[in-house]
């Protein structure tokens, strides 16, 4: 129990660091954007080819793997069609695409890295557990995700992009080319030389509390979470987070004959807080920060409940 109780105050310490330097006005709004652009485009890259290159792929293709899937996907489907026919921008204008990625991100992408570490690892005994999901999300999710919000960038700023400039949009991403990197020598068999290793992983440690000093940033200085038009949506991608994607598991678990130890690691690990770099991608494209913000906020604090209910009433 202290264990994970341990990730969420290792979590929630360092955003308070943000927030206490915001309320100091040390860091201002341009130093939010800047802890953002270092996460992005350097301490996220090397920590996803250090983590993809040592990460246990027996576990891809097993059964965990599919219900994992099909619950992330399933959420992520919720959300867009409630983005279509509920949902609208606070003008009354229909959502964006930019606006609907990073809502889809909000109610599916969990934190599997700081927060699924240490869960995994005392509710589950195991984190390998967590490498399926890992490898899903950074491997296929963020790269098709980054890629729409990339094109929604280029027409933004009033250029067209051509169905092969799309295709190679993932490839220009930075957090992609080291998934794919990490991948790549994790399939072949290699090991980082220690004379790149050392710097990645100091490069690495920088992802993390950056992205989380940035996001305590903008709790000072930004409106309270839940405040402002965008609490409805708040609020349905928190519950299809916290609530809709771990029942989804445990439905399809069961519908898969899964073990009870499998099941509680799959509903576990959909149960897990909206990942901290979905606020950190909505900086950096500028798209739904708000939303972002509010949705990581409210789903880290409640997931310590929703989390401590499933591993004792599974477990």
């Amino acid at each position: 129990m202290l264990s994970v109780l341990s990730g969420f105050v290792a979590i929630w310490f360092v955003v308070g660091v943000g927030w206490l330097l915001a309320h100091r006005k040390v860091l201002d709004s341009s130093s939010q954007l800047m802890l953002s652009k270092v996460s992005f485009f350097a301490g996220n890259p090397a920590l996803m080819v250090t983590m993809m290159s040592t990460a246990d792929l027996k576990r891809i293709f097993a059964e965990n793997l599919v219900v994992t899937v099909l619950a992330t996907l399933a959420t992520g489907l919720l959300y867009l069609l409630a983005s279509v026919t509920v949902l609208r921008e606070a003008d009354g204008s229909r959502i964006g695409m930019g606006h609907r990625i990073i809502g889809t991100f909000c109610s599916c992408y969990v934190n599997a890295g700081n927060m699924g570490l240490p869960i995994a690892a005392y509710v589950l005994h195991d984190v390998t557990w967590i490498a399926p999901l890992l490898l899903v999300q950074v491997g296929v999710l963020q790269p098709l995700g980054l890629a729409f919000l990339d094109i929604e960038v280029a027409r933004g700023a009033g250029g067209t992009t051509t169905w092969l400039q799309n295709l190679l949009m993932p490839l220009r991403n930075p957090m992609t080319l080291g998934t794919l990197a990490g991948l790549g020598i994790n399939l072949a068999g290699w090991s980082i030389p220690t004379v790149l290793l050392q710097p990645l992983t100091m490069l690495g440690n920088l992802a993390v509390p950056t992205m989380l000093l940035a996001f305590g940033v903008s709790l000072r200085l930004g409106a309270l979470p839940g405040k402002g038009p965008q609490l409805p949506e708040t609020v349905l991608a928190s519950t299809l987070k916290l609530v809709v994607q771990p029942l989804l598991a445990l439905g399809l678990a069961r519908l898969f004959g899964l073990d009870a130890t499998t099941t509680l690691a799959v509903m576990v690990l959909a149960g897990l807080p909206t990942a901290q770099n979905i606020f950190s991608h909505a900086v950096r494209y500028q798209q739904s920060v708000a939303l972002a913000r509010d949705v990581v906020f409210i789903t880290s604090i409640a997931s310590i409940g929703t989390i401590m209910t499933m591993a004792v009433l599974i477990g």
